[in-house]
């Protein structure tokens, strides 16, 4: 119990020291995403990056050697835009569907990434780029970006007696943001037209933050999680239109979680998960439907290990998801659904992605 103690003073007193901005950028376990951004409990290194650090104690070995995805934002509406109008310049049509996309969201993602686990310690490095939309109704248009960050972190176990586990963990992110001025619909299309044309990305940010995060595991499957997430005061951003530097106070979070996952007939597995995430928000409107949109649950079934199954609800919006796993590729197809505002309801979008990647 000592050496318990003595470990936990020192993680917590360690890491509070770097705690000094945040980072909005935060690549998310695949499986954690399916399950309605819920699990921050269960095992799977692949969470304590940017979920629950003291995930990275689960395994002694585990590295991702690439991790490529592919992500549509806005799918239900993306499908119904008629390209075969673009080449008859036919922008009304086009505008048309995209005067939906009202505020800032993402509608391409391409993604790639690598990690590596060995004893407890983790490193990982991610890359995000893409387009987002920019404005609404018939003046809308797309903001190309890059994003790119790495991670730095710890987690260790520890046995308190034979039914009780307690598992500590700390992160430390680094990211940086690059983003174009907005592009008409028009302009786009000439870049990859005849025509020609760049686009030139500029620098906005350049960030730090810090997790925390511990696990209380059970011998009968049980697990309950406590994480706090982005610790900071806040960063400086460039605004990419002005060229004015503009400060953005810290998206920190309080998140607790709960779990459960056995294995039954050594070829069947379920997990299961419900989360309040981001108490800190809702304790500023703490509200019977501001409780809902802080609550997300989901649910997972392994077949013969190779074939996984995920459902879930993010704050009230559905999410579903399908892994494969042949040795050591794993291949998953994901559908979730987001809310892009304050308040449920007013601005909801969905994005389908496609992710394959090396897990050895």
């Amino acid at each position: 119990m000592k050496r318990f103690l003595t470990f936990l003073l020192i993680f917590i007193l360690s890491f509070s020291l770097f705690a000094v901005s945040f980072t909005s950028y935060r690549p998310l376990d695949r499986e954690y995403r399916a399950m309605g951004s819920s699990g921050m409990s269960l095992k799977g290194v692949g969470k304590g990056f940017y979920t629950n650090p003291a995930a990275l104690s689960n395994d002694k070995f585990n590295l991702v050697l690439p991790s490529l995805e592919l992500g549509v934002g806005s799918f239900s509406d993306i499908i119904t835009i008629p390209f075969s109008s673009i080449k008859g310049d036919d922008f009304d049509s086009i505008n048309a569907v995209l005067s939906k996309l009202t505020g800032t969201i993402p509608i391409l993602d391409l993604k790639a990434s690598s990690s590596l686990v060995l004893f407890g310690f983790g490193v990982s490095f991610d890359a995000s780029a893409g387009l987002y939309t920019s404005g609404e109704g018939l003046s809308v248009g797309l903001i190309p970006f890059m994003k790119v960050a790495g991670s730095l972190g710890y987690g260790h176990g520890f046995d308190i007696n034979d039914n009780l586990r307690i598992e500590l963990g700390g992160v430390a992110h680094t990211s940086a943001f690059f983003y174009s001025i907005p592009i008409g619909i028009e302009e786009l299309v000439g870049l990859f037209s005849s025509s020609g044309g760049s686009i030139g990305l500029k620098f906005t940010n350049f960030t730090f933050s810090m997790d925390l995060g511990t696990t209380l595991r059970l011998q009968n499957g049980l697990s309950f999680a406590l994480a706090l997430s982005d610790m900071g005061t806040g960063t400086d951003s460039i605004d990419i239109i002005t060229g004015d530097t503009e400060k953005f106070e810290s998206d920190f979070t309080i998140n607790i979680g709960s779990g459960w996952e056995r294995v039954f007939w050594k070829w069947f597995g379920v997990k299961a998960s419900l989360d309040f995430c981001d108490v800190v928000g809702f304790a500023r409107d703490a509200t019977f439907a501001n409780f809902l949109y802080h609550t997300n649950m989901g649910l997972k079934l392994n077949f013969t290990k190779g074939l996984g199954l995920m459902c879930g609800l993010k704050g009230g919006y559905p999410s579903l998801g399908a892994d494969l796993k042949l040795w050591v590729i794993d291949l998953s197809v994901l559908y979730t659904m987001d809310e892009y505002s304050e308040y449920v309801g007013y601005n909801p979008r969905d994005t389908l992605s496609v992710l394959l990647r090396l897990e050895f």
